[in-house]
């Protein structure tokens, strides 16, 4: 479908549901509306061309007339929607994708300017409208304009803008009971309940150290699902008495939807700093154990990784086999295409090693131009033939350097252990696989020497 086609599709639905909704209160035209068509618009930021305003505006005009609005009533209140979107997008699409798609603290921040510039936009014009046409005081039409657009805002963008993040990994994805994980979401509802118990203006914020829990224990997606609920819960309970805060005057109603909206930032900048330092730690972890030129596992972290592979095949009965590679005249590679040559070729070599082994096997860079492998629960025929792979692979390596291009075979050790449990330590192991290294080398290189124990 067209981009036109979709943003119309879009204004004439939200247009079109705006009407089963009260004049100032929720209506369903600000639940899907212009909090979804600024959600894509940022996902989507392609779909903004002329061609698409046309189709929106045409959208939510046709929406209109067609639940018997006056022309001109039509064609104002569809340009205060578009214009507070087109006020947010302008704002907001050119922020780093992490910051827009709610990943940092200062995602809150610009959630709030957003929503708020879009909402002052939008107010700003459709406010005078609605006192021109419908004689409602210029005072009142503004600010529950506006407090009620800066509160569908904040309740239902979060989850639009946050919806990229549930593929990413995050706090909710341990392993706990099912019942541990959901006790932020238990504290949230009881916290809630008390609310309704003790009543007045301070039990909107009653839920927030829960709120706070959730931002801790959750992803980004699922905490907007969560505080998204509890916004509407608390405009249920209001509208159905049950809850002890029944503005009398419309300025409390706009402090209220202020409220509510102040209540959803902090949780959200909260979870938005707690992804950051996590996502920071991860590049920590992953910089203190991988090699910096190839991504292979650095030289400590592949002699723990692998002694507790070769532990594991002892308790499971499995034999193991142990590659030491070392690439032919390096130095010689060094020397003919510079250190940067040579370094796209350690790059290259490594991206080969990546495709050609299994998805249980590991690799590391010991040092140099020297690789290590430890493959497990592999029998020697097997171990031969993906050494052998590796050997074939490398000599079709072709890197480019300039206007040359670089070529180069390995020479690679193995040893072969049918019982784990009689060799235990790596390095010795790493030691019988440097041997037959040295063997492969002194056979003439490009080939493999294999040892068993």
């Amino acid at each position: 479908m067209d981009c036109r086609l979709r943003s119309g599709w879009y204004g004439f639905c939200g247009g079109l549901a705006g009407h089963l909704g009260p004049p100032y209160g929720l209506s369903l035209r600000h639940l899907a509306g212009q909090r979804l068509l600024l959600g894509l618009l940022l996902q989507k930021p392609d779909w903004v061309r002329p061609g698409a305003a046309v189709g929106v505006a045409i959208g939510y005009i046709s929406a209109d007339l067609i639940t018997g609005s006056r022309p001109e009533v039509a064609v104002l209140l569809s340009l205060a929607n578009m214009a507070g979107v087109g006020a947010a997008w302008m704002l907001m699409h050119k922020q780093a994708f992490a910051t827009l798609f709610m990943q940092r603290q200062s995602s809150a921040l610009l959630l709030f300017m957003g929503t708020g510039l879009s909402a002052l936009t939008s107010a700003a014009i459709g406010g005078p409208v609605l006192t021109v046409f419908f004689n409602t005081p210029p005072l009142q039409a503004f600010s529950m304009w506006f407090g009620g657009e800066w509160l569908n805002y904040m309740i239902f963008l979060p989850m639009i803008l946050g919806w990229p993040t549930r593929k990413l990994g995050g706090p909710d994805s341990d392993r706990r009971h099912p019942l541990l994980r959901a006790m932020p979401v238990f504290a949230v509802i009881a916290l809630e309940l008390t609310s309704y118990g003790l009543g007045g203006p301070g039990a909107l914020a009653f839920s927030l150290p829960a709120l706070l829990w959730c931002a801790l224990s959750y992803r980004i997606f699922t905490l907007t699902v969560i505080t998204a609920a509890l916004c509407l819960s608390k405009i249920v309970a209001i509208s159905l008495g049950s809850f002890d805060f029944t503005p009398a005057h419309f300025l409390e109603t706009v402090s209220f939807r202020m409220g509510l909206s102040m209540l959803v930032l902090g949780p959200l900048a909260v979870a938005g700093s707690h992804m950051a330092r996590t996502e920071l730690m991860r590049q920590l972890r992953h910089a203190a154990n991988h090699d910096s030129l190839t991504d292979m596992l650095a030289r400590g972290a592949f002699l723990k990784q692998g002694q507790r592979i070769l532990e594991r095949c002892k308790h499971d009965h499995q034999s193991v086999a142990i590659l030491m590679l070392d690439l032919d005249h390096f130095k010689q590679i060094n020397d003919s295409y510079g250190h940067a040559g040579g370094d796209q070729l350690l790059r290259s070599f490594s991206h080969t090693l990546a495709q050609v082994l299994r998805g249980q096997d590991i690799v590391g860079r010991m040092g140099g131009e020297e690789f290590a492998v430890v493959l497990p629960h592999v029998d020697s025929k097997a171990a031969l033939e993906i050494a052998e792979r590796i050997n074939q692979a490398t000599r079709t390596l072709r890197v480019p350097a300039g206007e040359q291009t670089i070529s180069a075979t390995v020479s690679i050790g193995l040893v072969h252990i049918a019982k784990p449990g009689e060799h235990q330590d790596l390095d010795m192991l790493l030691q019988h696989a440097d041997q037959a290294l040295y063997d492969a080398k002194a056979a003439g290189r490009d080939r493999v020497e294999a040892r068993l124990l």
